[in-house]
């Protein structure tokens, strides 16, 4: 818990403060309680403050409109119920304040929040924050109000088994800095999770930028950490940053999921508290969550200043990120940049600690400017339950990334400085006859190996957590293995042969690619990667080799919901970079067994078939399709794209697309099927087809409903008109029917084409 500093107070019962809860309409007692702290001159002005803080925060109305005694006033506005005056003195009342600070305990019905987390917060503190002189203190939740929320999906005990790491501290870091291109990113991410850095998560800068685009970004690093986690055995995860517009939140953070991340760093001051808690009681998202402080800094009171406004930090950084769903909360550490100071980092831990009826406790996560050197301190003052953020020191250290994310574990207290696949340096599995103190083996190595008991609780580095969470345990093999300085020499030696060599071979790979590039220079030639991706000129993509994927363009989600498509991708190609044609061309993909979504829209849109073969649902009818063959959808019918179950590779075809087209509205299977039985025209495939989709949707529609959602491959319309240019183009046809009016499009058939 956290130290809490000894004052003098004067205690003050309100006047007209009700003995009981207040009661609502059905009978139910229940409500919660805010402290504020106040700064008067007097308890007269105290109190008036918080009169009218008890009005402002519920009706907003003069008290002569809801006067005591009606029923808005006895079970809506709030009721002060304690005023405490705290010490006297600058360290009590603030550098800024007029007058002594005076401690209120206020009273609100739960039914004023409504069960709703935004609304919740907006009683606490709405209106009053914009007052000066007032602080929220504390807050405390009924058990009904608690209910309300599912709060942190994982917390401590969650993370520490997901990522294997059953005592001492959990280590994150940052990839950064932000202007690094994606492979760089990755780059570091695999050396990080190599060196055993539990969680490797993204700056909270790293959002869309050019130079490393998020799907690309979270594709590779993702990648990156599972083929280190290949290599060590750990489990080791990547968080990127869902620092998103509000339509995209969702979208990416399920992006992030599919792509093998294990995590997501939500900035909850940018894109919203509530966002973060929907995302968290998602059933088909299912990640931990750690929330960043980003912006809040500006609604927290104290400080250096000591300052009677905004938020206590344990209630900002602690409490609400709790209740909101987050696994970890991230918080500048006392001493680093920031300037927070050690009881307020103690209150945040508090608040992410505390018992809340039945959220499990998240781990407090200290960063922003902390060292190495700090790390000692910082285990004294949190414990062993803690998130240790190390980021510009973890890079300075020295250029070998994963040796220094080893020495982090290694100052931190951990043991498992190498994964269960790895190899220490120099030790072997010792046979449990030998626990005798020294053993000089005798089989061609040289190093003196010397066995530690560490099998004693008493000699444990992890000594019992005050609420007794994590118990010092013996380590799976209670035997390790040490070298003696001789050894550690040598391997110090090859260590530095091995970096001179990586330094060579790095010099030649540099080498080479300048002479390639000077080769293709004087040939003429010019690669499509030297040109900007993004903007309306041309260009060339080139398609990778012995793969349907194009160079520097990334694969992209289908849609959004699940419900209605299965195993499908998507990768735009031209159109969504600022390019100005009047069609979009796309490539998409569909795994074996997979199929897009049943759909009709009022536009048209044609597919080349590039890979494998599949079917087309056009209305009532399926076509088989193979490479080279084209299918042409015509307004308003329905149709679908399917790749047989069993096939040997995904059906992928090109879809030019009209840039200025309507929302596709979905179609239902069970009406198709039912329409191909009435019109005796049900193939044996189609029926499969439809009756697997139609028992997926069964099985996705207590999470999504059947309804689409907005695609992710549509273009709103109303930005992409074709301009009549006053001379043909050379390259364009244009016939004479053309120029005649346009005929109406024929009127939407959906199931009969």
């Amino acid at each position: 818990g956290t130290a809490r500093r000894a004052t003098r107070t004067t205690r003050v019962m309100p006047r007209d403060a009700p003995a009981t809860p207040s009661l609502t309409r059905d009978g139910a007692s229940s409500c919660f309680h805010v402290t504020y702290d106040v700064d008067a001159t007097s308890n007269a002005e105290a109190r008036q403050i918080v009169d009218a803080l008890c009005l402002e925060q519920t009706v907003e109305l003069p008290e002569a409109l809801v006067p005591p005694g009606t029923w808005i006033n006895e079970h809506v506005v709030g009721k002060c119920v304690s005023i405490e005056r705290c010490a006297s003195g600058v360290d009590a009342r603030g550098k800024g304040a007029s007058g002594d600070v005076y401690r209120a305990k206020v009273r609100y019905a739960d039914d004023c929040a409504g069960g709703e987390l935004p609304q919740l917060v907006n009683v606490i503190f709405g209106n009053t924050s914009i007052k000066e002189r007032v602080m929220v203190r504390d807050v405390e939740l009924s058990d009904a109000m608690l209910g309300k929320f599912a709060g942190a999906r994982f917390g401590a005990k969650g993370l520490r088994k997901l990522l294997g790491v059953e005592r001492g501290p959990i280590v994150m870091t940052a990839l950064k800095p932000m202007g690094t291109p994606s492979e760089k990113l990755a780059e570091m991410a695999y050396a990080f999770a190599k060196g055993g850095i539990d969680i490797i998560k993204d700056d909270h800068g790293l959002a869309n930028q050019r130079y490393a685009p998020y799907e690309e970004r979270v594709r590779a690093c993702a990648a990156a950490v599972k083929r280190a986690n290949a290599e060590t055995g750990r489990r080791c995860i990547y968080a990127p940053c869902i620092n998103a517009p509000a339509h995209l939140v969702v979208q990416r953070a399920k992006f992030a999921k599919a792509a093998g991340a294990g995590a997501v760093l939500m900035i909850p001051g940018i894109t919203g508290l509530d966002s973060m808690r929907a995302l968290a009681e998602d059933p088909d998202f299912g990640l931990p969550i750690i929330a960043h402080p980003a912006i809040l800094g500006a609604m927290l009171g104290g400080g250096s200043q000591n300052t009677i406004r905004g938020f206590a930090h344990g209630v900002l950084l602690g409490l609400l990120p709790r209740l909101a769903g987050a696994d970890a909360t991230i918080f500048p550490n006392f001493g680093g940049r920031f300037g927070f100071s050690v009881e307020e980092c103690k209150d945040i831990v508090h608040g992410a600690r505390r018992v809340l009826a039945h959220h499990p406790s998240i781990l407090p996560s200290p960063g922003g400017g902390m060292t190495l050197d700090k790390v000692k301190v910082m285990m004294e003052t949190y414990g062993q339950d803690v998130l240790l953020l190390v980021g510009g020191s973890l890079y300075s250290h020295s250029s070998d990334l994963t040796a220094n994310a080893r020495h982090i574990l290694t100052m931190a207290g951990r043991t498992d400085i190498y994964g269960p696949r790895e190899s220490q340096p120099g030790s072997y599995h010792v046979p449990t006859h030998y626990s005798n103190g020294l053993f000089t083996p005798g089989s061609g190595m040289r190093p003196r190996l010397k066995l530690v008991d560490e099998s004693s609780s008493a000699h444990s580095p992890y000594p019992l957590t005050p609420h007794g969470t994590y118990p010092a345990a013996p380590p799976s093999t209670p035997w390790t293995v040490g070298l003696d300085p001789e050894a550690v020499a040598q391997m110090s030696a090859l260590k530095e042969k091995n970096y001179a060599l990586e330094s060579k071979v790095d010099e030649l790979t540099t080498l080479v690619k300048s002479l390639m590039d000077a080769e293709a220079k004087r040939n003429g030639t010019k690669h499509a990667s030297e040109g900007p991706l993004d903007g309306n000129h041309s260009k060339v993509l080139n398609r990778k080799k012995g793969e349907f994927q194009w160079e520097r363009v990334p694969q992209e989600m289908y849609k959004m919901d699940g419900a209605s498509f299965k195993e499908c991708s998507r990768i735009e190609l031209i159109g969504k970079r600022g390019e100005s044609p009047v069609f979009h061309v796309r490539y998409f993909e569909v795994a074996p067994g997979g199929w897009t979504t049943l759909e009709h829209h009022q536009h048209e849109h044609v597919v080349v078939v590039l890979r494998g073969e599949g079917e087309i649902q056009l209305g009532l009818e399926s076509y088989h399709l193979g490479v080279g063959d084209v299918g042409y959808t015509a307004p308003g019918d329905t149709h679908q794209l399917r790749c047989k179950a069993g096939t040997t590779e995904p059906f992928g075809f090109i879809c030019v697309v009209a840039a200025d087209r309507d929302r596709p509205i979905e179609d239902e299977p069970y009406e198709l099927l039912k329409m191909c039985k009435m019109a005796h025209v049900l193939d044996e495939n189609v029926r499969v087809a439809l009756e697997t989709q139609i028992k997926h949707r069964a099985e996705h529609k207590a999470a999504h409903g059947a309804v689409a959602q907005g695609s992710a491959c549509e273009w709103k319309p109303g930005g992409k008109k074709k301009a009549h240019a006053a001379e043909p183009s050379a390259c364009e046809w244009t016939p004479k029917s053309k120029q005649a009016p346009a005929k109406p499009k024929p009127t939407p058939t959906r199931y009969f084409p």
